[in-house]
């Protein structure tokens, strides 16, 4: 057995389409759409992923700010980046680029955003929403696990679902997103499998999705026959020849590739479908935060 591969890059071109269809409609409306990020300092990690937003941005013909004090900046000061940023009409979601540096709290940052422009539901208020069932904004990749489901026509009541990973971005609101369909729900994660316990709940997964950041977690052992395989996992690990030594470029130094969490090829021969790595759930992810810009900007306006 193969398992289908799922072409996510074709599901997020045509939600592409749809999206710049509401982009034109809203703005028809009066309405800005608009995304502000806001990184203090330079992180590599974060300054790469502002970068994604900003091409996906003008991709899509809205407004994109890039609010970026420099990494002594004082917290007062960034709060107030945020607050001006809350007052200005042509932002209507505003995504903070964490990690902070250290002298800056989180806690102080997420909930100076307004919450109506709070596009990745970091706020408590939307998260609280969220668990709820009253969602005004999912966070975009756990969103885009549930688009993939809902494009593949996944039936969710009853389904036995299990979740590898348990952060605040991830795990747990993808958890909640599922247990608000009536899936049945397991959150395992990094320390279930340190306990020796992981393998006997995703065995018994209809659908597993993987969020640990761990590289080749899942094997074929720890799934079922059939299951539906999300990998949310990003991972840079040594190229490595047939004898395990680590393959060098023109410098000499190891080459690296991206891979999720699941051993893509001991899984894709047990499973029925499963997401790639790279190409997979964050061809989706930039999609759903457009999405929440896009709704954002409807309520801020009044038109929702």
């Amino acid at each position: 057995m193969s398992a289908k591969v799922i072409d996510c890059v074709a599901i997020a071109n045509q939600i592409k389409e749809e999206l710049q269809k509401d982009i034109e409609n809203v703005k028809e409306q009066g309405a800005a759409v608009g995304i502000a990020t806001v990184l203090v300092g330079n992180d590599f990690g974060a300054r790469m992923y502002r970068g994604q937003v900003e091409r996906f941005c003008g991709e899509m013909g809205v407004e994109y700010i890039n609010a970026n004090p420099p990494e002594d900046a004082h917290e007062n000061d960034v709060v107030q980046i945020v607050k001006d940023l809350n007052n200005d009409k042509k932002v209507s979601g505003i995504l903070p680029l964490r990690p902070f540096p250290e002298h800056i709290s989180d806690y102080a940052i997420i909930n100076s955003i307004d919450v109506n422009k709070d596009i990745d539901c970091f706020h408590p208020y939307n998260m609280g929403k969220l668990t709820l069932g009253e969602v005004t904004f999912a966070p975009a990749t756990p969103s885009a696990c549930i688009e993939i489901m809902d494009r593949e026509k996944i039936n969710f009541e009853g389904a036995e679902i299990v979740v590898v990973g348990h952060s605040n971005i991830v795990g747990k609101p993808i958890s909640i997103l599922c247990l608000n369909r009536n899936a049945t729900i397991s959150t395992t994660h990094i320390f279930t499998s340190m306990a020796g316990n992981l393998e006997k709940h995703t065995r018994g997964a209809d659908i597993l999705i993987v969020a640990a950041g761990k590289a080749s977690l899942i094997t074929a052992d720890h799934i079922k026959e059939g299951a539906f395989v999300i990998d949310v996992g990003i991972n840079r690990v040594k190229m490595l020849d047939e004898s395990g030594n680590p393959i060098l470029n023109e410098k000499g130094k190891p080459k690296t590739k991206t891979v999720g969490d699941i051993d893509f090829e001991s899984v894709s021969q047990k499973a029925a479908k499963v997401t790639p790595v790279p190409g997979g759930v964050g061809a989706i992810t930039n999609m759903m935060l457009m999405k929440n810009a896009i709704k954002a900007a409807r309520i801020q306006s009044g038109l929702v």
